[in-house]
């Protein structure tokens, strides 16, 4: 991921000029804003976070960030940028689908005609007609709801290689252009460490896996993947598994299969059976587990990605809470995707609030801290912290921090009060004047409307920038083939 403007310096390839006016040319790459500030240790009422280049320098007090005397203040209050560990970007352009019925699993839905009239058959046509705006819109609508971190998104492949260049820039996409350090596996099937057959694919394209078990994964693969995880190229290896109604025998059938296959180890002579730990692992719904495969995700250090609206939409229910909180198991939330579930993450962690009464607290930390933790990239991103990328997001609203539920405004907030969005030291979307305030004097930006709210996003840096798109552009080409599928463009879902 390349920062190429910063608040009081910057730097720019020649590609990116096709529509930014720029005026200011010679300034650093250290800038600071001011606020309050969620840090590990709590919220900090008076607070800075120094950025320099594409990492936070310094966070604290006023009084203690030396640049603080010339930082920019920012409204509400600073947070991680949310993590989103479950989603499928290019979906996102869909509209909501409210399905006649529920179903048992996933099988059956995928089954249906109407899930290949409405969703299918118009995916497959936008894909073939606007596959980098696709990807580029989805990552905006991410970016509108607070995500800073995203996986599932566009992937390039031998016919569609210029795919990678789409998913460059914007949020940051863990599985494929995540910008955090990553040595690829040694593609020879002899390799020492983590040797395969001939015929295995021993693809990796970033730090985080993301896959569907068992359809995607064969033994081999599996094998390698897991081989990969341990020796800790791969940081995070994500895994949809057991989707369905809690009572599923088909659904919990996949949790079993995968148990005794990577998760359980007998011994040979005493035959006493005991978990194998797989520390990165993470799946992905869950609802058809039960309590004693909670306890066995515990034992084996395996976290689960919760997607309540999704699976109540679909399903009529959802991860068994109760059982998981007792177990202790590590669990982010995240969206799914925006025709089934929410629209972003805010939206997502604003569902687990009302329905769920899932506290403030612990949704924020679902969404930033633990995500990062299970991922196993907590060293760079989940937290505002010294050496970390500078990844955060600014919400509009009133926080008493003397107050013990002093975050309920933010899981009750809407993408109307992003008033910030920050990758990579980069900023990136926000609030017009806010935004402009951040970038050199004369950087051109795109506005729309989020929720009756004017948004502006910077897209200089991103393909749509080097192609020479603006916001209107994008939905332009993406309800043009959208309408070949009898669909259009949904305006983003603001709960």
């Amino acid at each position: 991921m390349r920062t190429l403007f910063r608040i009081a310096g910057w730097s720019i390839t020649l590609g990116a000029l096709a529509f930014l006016t720029l005026t200011t040319a010679n300034a650093a790459d250290d800038w600071t804003i001011s606020g309050m500030v969620l840090s590990p240790n709590g919220i900090i009422s008076d607070g800075a976070i120094a950025v320099s280049k594409q990492m936070i320098a310094d966070v604290g007090p006023s009084a203690s960030i030396p640049s603080s005397s010339s930082a920019i203040e920012v409204p509400g209050i600073i947070l991680p940028g949310f993590i989103d560990l479950h989603d499928h970007l290019t979906w996102n352009v869909l509209p909501r689908w409210i399905p006649a019925r529920k179903f048992n699993n996933r099988y059956e839905w995928q089954d249906t005609a109407e899930y290949d009239r409405a969703l299918v058959a118009p995916h497959n046509i936008v894909l073939a007609d606007a596959a980098c705006e696709t990807e580029i819109y989805a990552e905006i609508k991410a970016l509108a709801g607070g995500a800073t971190s995203v996986l599932g998104g566009l992937l390039a492949d031998v016919k569609h290689p210029d795919n990678a260049k789409c998913v460059a820039s914007l949020a940051r996409n863990l599985d494929t252009a995540s910008g955090i350090p990553f040595n690829k596996p040694n593609p020879d099937p002899k390799d020492s460490v983590c040797p395969t057959d001939a015929t295995i694919d021993r693809t990796v394209l970033d730090v985080v896996e993301n896959d569907v078990f068992p359809l995607e994964l064969m033994h081999g693969r599996m094998d390698f993947l897991l081989c990969e995880l341990k020796a800790g190229t791969l940081r995070g290896m994500v895994v949809h598994l057991s989707e369905g109604a809690p009572t599923d025998s088909a659904a919990h059938r996949e949790y079993t299969m995968l148990s005794k296959e990577i998760l359980r180890q007998k011994d040979l002579k005493t035959g006493v059976e005991s978990a194998i730990e797989r520390e990165g692992l993470i799946l992905i719904h869950g609802t058809a587990l039960r309590d004693l495969d909670f306890k066995g995700m515990k034992e084996s250090k395996v976290g689960l990605v919760w997607s309540p609206r999704s699976n109540d939409e679909l399903y009529g229910s959802t991860v068994n809470l109760a059982a998981a909180h007792l177990a202790d198991i590590d669990m982010a939330i995240a969206p799914d995707w925006s025709p089934s579930g929410s629209a972003g993450m805010l939206q997502e962690m604003g569902y687990a609030a009302r329905h769920y009464g899932v506290k403030s607290d612990d949704l924020i930390k679902m969404a930033t801290s633990t995500p990062a933790k299970m991922a196993r990239i907590s060293d760079y991103v989940g937290s505002l912290a010294p050496n970390k990328f500078a990844d955060f997001v600014v919400v509009n609203v009133t926080v008493d921090p003397t107050k013990p539920t002093a975050l309920d405004p933010v899981v009750k907030a809407t993408p109307a009060d992003i008033a910030l969005v920050v990758v990579g030291g980069q900023p990136i979307y926000g609030d017009p004047a806010l935004l402009t305030q951040l970038l050199p004097t004369g950087t051109a930006v795109d506005q729309m409307t989020v929720c009756g709210a004017t948004k502006a996003i910077y897209l200089g840096q991103s393909e749509a920038g080097l192609r020479g798109w603006g916001i209107a552009d994008i939905k332009k080409a993406l309800n043009a083939a959208l309408a070949k599928g009898s669909s259009s463009l949904p305006d983003i879902e603001c709960d």
